[in-house]
């Protein structure tokens, strides 16, 4: 059941709040969004950074940069809880007031300490979110949503960088139109779960080239930029409530149901059925 293992789910305007325990592991993969895992209990957790790893602990929070590759080690005996918050940039950057969020803003360190201010923060979001477990009837409580801000604020004021235009004009990969019109290939055909082959003839490469350019330009691979693109999809239908599971696999190309329950585990550390039973609307949804 759900609620024994402690899984709530909260989409907002910010993007999601995921609390929920977990032990096995995450493969490797990307997306646009800043990503922010905190422990509320159980065991450290171990995962990978753009191959450096990092143990999270009590105390600690880990800091995830968009585009920025990332697992979760398996652990054996028992699971962690996690507190995970997958912010919007755009949210963010009206949240903090900056422009150009995702260019624009940095966390220079992914495993750093909290102060007494942010665990403060940390503790009020995860009892709101506690509370919406243990009773149903709370389920679309606005101070969730409210207390997201509040934790995504003052992680910021202690660790996000505001990059000046110098450094992000350094720190911009290099433009191929080739590799946006394979960006817009994968969207477009993301039912169809193309391979590499076929998004490198789309777009008049090699294999090879393909998977050097687009690493050059993107910081991640076409397969996990299709991962990203179809995790977005299965979790915006799920949510959404209007589709069973198995046509959910279908519109993505799986064969099999089980197979899309796989794939969605090994991104998410839960199955489908979990996360729609699971999930919430937030209080706001403005902009």
């Amino acid at each position: 059941m759900a609620k024994d293992r402690q899984i709530r789910i909260v989409h907002g305007s910010f993007g999601r709040a995921t609390l929920h325990r977990i032990s096995g592991p995450l493969v490797a993969h990307a997306h646009a969004e800043f990503h922010l895992i905190f422990k509320i209990g159980g065991t450290d957790a171990t995962f990978k950074i753009d191959g450096q790893p990092a143990t999270l602990t009590d105390g600690c929070a880990l800091l995830i940069n968009p585009w920025s590759t990332h697992a979760k080690s398996a652990k054996e005996g028992s699971p962690s809880l996690l507190l995970a918050l997958l912010l919007e940039p755009e949210w963010l950057g009206r949240t903090l007031g900056v422009d150009n969020p995702a260019g624009g803003l940095h966390f220079s360190k992914a495993l750093v300490r909290m102060d007494a201010d942010t665990v403060t923060s940390l503790t009020a979001l995860g009892t709101c979110l506690a509370r919406d477990l243990a009773d149903d009837s709370a389920i679309g409580s606005a101070d969730c949503e409210a207390a997201v801000a509040n934790l995504a604020r003052r992680v910021s004021a202690c660790h996000l960088q505001r990059r000046s235009m110098t450094e992000v004009l350094a720190n911009t990969r290099p433009l191929d139109y080739r590799i946006k019109r394979a960006t817009e290939y994968i969207r477009s055909h993301a039912g169809e779960n193309p391979n590499v082959e076929t998004v490198a003839s789309a777009v008049g490469m090699s294999r090879s080239r393909l998977f050097h350019q687009f690493k050059a330009c993107m910081g991640i691979s076409p397969q996990q930029y299709l991962d990203w693109i179809r995790i977005g999809i299965a979790t915006r239908l799920l949510a959404e409530r209007h589709a069973s599971i198995g046509d959910v696999a279908h519109q993505l190309g799986f064969s099999a149901q089980g197979h899309f329950t796989r794939f969605f585990v090994q991104h998410l550390g839960l199955s489908p059925s979990e996360f729609r039973r699971t999930g919430m609307p937030g209080g706001a949804h403005g902009d």
